[in-house]
């Protein structure tokens, strides 16, 4: 099966083309990665330039294939993205548990109440229990007087989806699911024991911060927050009176946490408006990293506030993974480490592909890689009810009504 990845996100817009065999690796067909425009904290801003920087980075990798894709999976992010932990239940009246009784609670979802401005992404089922009996995975057989099913149902503001959907339609783009930003990073970096004990992914982009916690094989929250690595480089350019492009490159070069023997290390900085010659000033790259680190600390703050405080009440995060090209700061994971007193590590796409260039294996590109799992999971049945990572795409309406009005 040859199927199109389309990672947008507020940097770059990556396109793999990818052919899935059952029982093999994937193998990467064809590339293309474009510049981003129009998509502003993964939101888009301008329907045009989104949709240019769509085309173009999917005719890239297609030239590259040799040929045109029909179908693609696609992230979602934004800073609407919000989890919702509700508790469904059945009579059972001493019965057995039947596959329609499942059907039953998962029907029930669509009579839930999210609010008029809430559209439903992704249903995933996280608990059963009979009889308040909680650590059962499989139910169907067995008997009680009451069935209830725990999910994390995952919702975004419905404007900002239709104006998702209505970019992908005008870029001509066919979309087979669609994944909300942090789950797939998670897919992407985690492995069987990370998704299994209680960890929490944070993938630091350029223009949003995505959070995903996942216990047992299930994703129990999710979230996003509109600050990433472009802030960082926005605040030490309004800060040193240098370009955006000059601020990012000592972001890169200089930026992080500084050990007392560098405080007092000079850098030379370029003024705003020239960068075609040699005339800087100079400065302490203390001063550098304390610029860097106060945006950081923000960033670090929201996140902690973000994730759902029943999370660290019950204990479900044992370890943090960070991802994202911005988490390569220097010093990054020691002071995350710290500032959540929770032992930390550099995550990077553990998913083995064919045909993956060296550049694209690094943290940048974990989204990516996640929705090749993704597809990988679902077609092997992992995705389905009653599955070890089980989601649902709750697209079928809304799936309905972008066929009948685009396609």
């Amino acid at each position: 099966m040859k199927i199109g990845i389309l990672d947008i996100g507020s940097d770059k817009i990556i396109c793999f083309i990818v052919n899935i065999v059952k029982d093999k690796e994937p193998k990467i067909l064809g590339t293309g990665i474009h510049k981003s425009s129009g998509i502003s904290s993964g939101t888009v801003t301008d329907l045009e330039l989104a949709c240019h920087s769509i085309r173009s980075s999917i005719q890239s990798a297609e030239k590259d294939f040799g040929n045109t894709i029909e179908e693609f999976i696609v992230n979602f992010s934004s800073d609407t993205i919000q989890s919702h932990t509700v508790n469904l239940n059945i009579a059972l009246d001493n019965n057995e548990v039947t596959h329609e009784d499942i059907k039953k609670i998962y029907k029930k979802i669509d009579n839930l109440n999210y609010g008029e401005d809430r559209q439903l992404l992704h249903k995933i089922r996280t608990t059963y229990s009979i009889d308040k009996n909680i650590a059962i995975e499989k139910p169907v057989g067995m008997k009680g007087s009451e069935l209830i099913a725990g999910f994390n149902l995952i919702t975004a503001n419905k404007n900002v989806v239709n104006n998702f959907v209505k970019c992908l339609s005008m870029s001509k783009v066919r979309v087979s699911d669609v994944v909300v930003t942090p789950y797939a990073s998670g897919l992407g970096c985690l492995n069987n024991d990370d998704l299994y004990i209680g960890t929490t992914i944070i993938d630091i982009g350029e223009g949003c911060s995505s959070i995903a916690t996942f216990y047992k094989n299930k994703l129990v929250y999710a979230g996003v927050i509109n600050i990433g690595g472009f802030h960082i480089s926005s605040d030490i350019a309004r800060g040193l009176s240098t370009s955006i492009s000059s601020a990012e490159r000592l972001k890169i070069l200089h930026g992080g946490s500084v050990s007392t023997n560098e405080e007092n290390e000079l850098i030379d900085i370029p003024l705003t408006g020239n960068e075609q010659t040699t005339e800087t000033h100079r400065i302490h790259k203390k001063e550098l990293s304390n610029i860097i680190l106060s945006r950081v600390n923000e960033i670090l703050e929201n996140i902690r506030s973000k994730i759902d405080k029943s999370i660290m009440e019950k204990n479900l995060t044992n370890n943090i993974v960070l991802t994202g090209k911005t988490s390569e700061l220097k010093g990054f994971n020691n002071l995350s480490s710290d500032f959540f007193g929770i032992k930390t590590r550099m995550g990077k796409p553990i998913i083995n592909i064919k045909g993956l260039a060296d550049c694209a294996t690094g943290p940048g590109f974990s989204v990516s890689c996640g929705l090749i799992k993704y597809k990988i999971l679902k077609e092997e049945g992992y995705l389905q009810p009653n599955s070890p990572i089980e989601n649902s795409f709750l697209w079928k309406k809304f799936g309905i009504w972008i066929k009948e009005s685009f396609f």
